[in-house]
């Protein structure tokens, strides 16, 4: 059988998102946060908001996008009214003037006043989401959220539990979650596929551990031990407050479409697990991933009587789960 970590080895260093684009992100991310509490001081002459990251970023389980454009999600933190009780808090929709306001003529393109968030878009590159909260001492943060009010949200929870389990399960699960969200990119049409923060989920959830040395069978593996439970009752609850479950109002048809393209997933993976030439279990996994990922080119050998290069496959190797590669 062959074995393809090599080529997801290769595959997961497209992928990920490496130390000068995180620099360039931070910079981008820490020059609003300047804006904004300027704008706060100078013009609203109130406590500037602190700032926490959240989402992929603080996971460092970002990928590279096929469109090009990254998503960085930065918490504002209203200082000035956690004191205040709930009833005395100005509107959502006020909070999320304020920092439109912050933000404008920042970049070339206006800011998108979402019901979730602020965002600031840098064309072509990335944008930057700022969802806005007040956090009282002792309590849980409320999100700003234009339509719902104030509703209950806590990311730096999720974020503290997800890494956790990275404590408790290795490194190898935030692989996982950066295959699972490529695969996302590629293959997500009109309908959607669910969230980086859904996947991050699942694949804590379902982290199948058996194979630490291989993540083409680590992969296989949990996304079969997903589609499994999801297939039996199609829910995902939020693992930290406020615990809500996030797959309410999914339709019929998109649970369908997910499960549908998890299956041929699950499949693509299982075949080329089982395949015998690694050429043409390299191409099964082009089919997940698209061609990002690696093809299979038997490495070159001299013969050493006339000193000529030979193509040679690449000698078996017994791994851990007992497959040969």
């Amino acid at each position: 059988m062959s074995n393809c970590n090599d080529l997801f080895t290769t595959f997961h260093g497209k992928i990920y998102l490496d130390s000068e684009k995180k620099k360039s992100l931070r910079t981008s991310r820490d020059a609003i946060r300047a804006k904004i509490r300027k704008h706060f001081k100078d013009e609203l002459g109130v406590t500037e908001p602190k700032f926490y990251g959240q989402g992929s970023y603080m996971m460092n389980t970002t990928v590279v996008p096929l469109d090009g454009e990254y998503d960085v999600d930065d918490g504002v933190y209203l200082e000035h009214l956690k004191d205040k009780d709930e009833e005395k808090w100005v509107t959502p929709a006020t909070v999320h003037s304020w920092i439109v306001k912050a933000v404008e003529g920042h970049t070339a393109t206006d800011p998108v006043d979402k019901n979730t968030c602020v965002r600031v878009i840098y064309k072509s590159q990335y944008h930057v989401d700022l969802p806005i909260y007040v956090k009282k001492k002792d309590e849980h943060p409320k999100l700003a959220h234009k339509s719902k009010g104030w509703i209950d949200s806590d990311p730096k929870e999720l974020t503290k539990w997800f890494n956790d389990e990275v404590k408790a399960k290795g490194d190898q699960l935030k692989r996982l979650v950066r295959y699972l969200k490529a695969w996302k990119d590629y293959k997500e049409g009109e309908t959607k596929l669910p969230s980086g923060m859904f996947l991050t989920i699942l694949a804590a959830n379902h982290f199948v551990s058996d194979h630490p040395d291989d993540d083409d069978a680590a992969l296989a593996a949990t996304a079969k031990a997903i589609h499994k439970e999801l297939s039996e009752t199609f829910s995902l609850q939020r693992p930290v407050f406020p615990n809500e479950e996030l797959m309410a109002d999914w339709s019929e048809s998109r649970q369908n479409n997910f499960l549908n393209k998890l299956a041929t997933l699950i499949k693509k993976g299982e075949d080329a697990l089982e395949e015998q030439d690694k050429i043409k279990a390299s191409k099964k996994w082009i089919e997940v991933f698209g061609d990002r990922f690696p093809e299979y080119e038997e490495p070159e050998a001299t013969n050493c009587e006339t000193n000529s290069v030979v193509k040679a496959s690449a000698p078996a190797v017994l791994g851990n789960h007992g497959r040969s590669a």
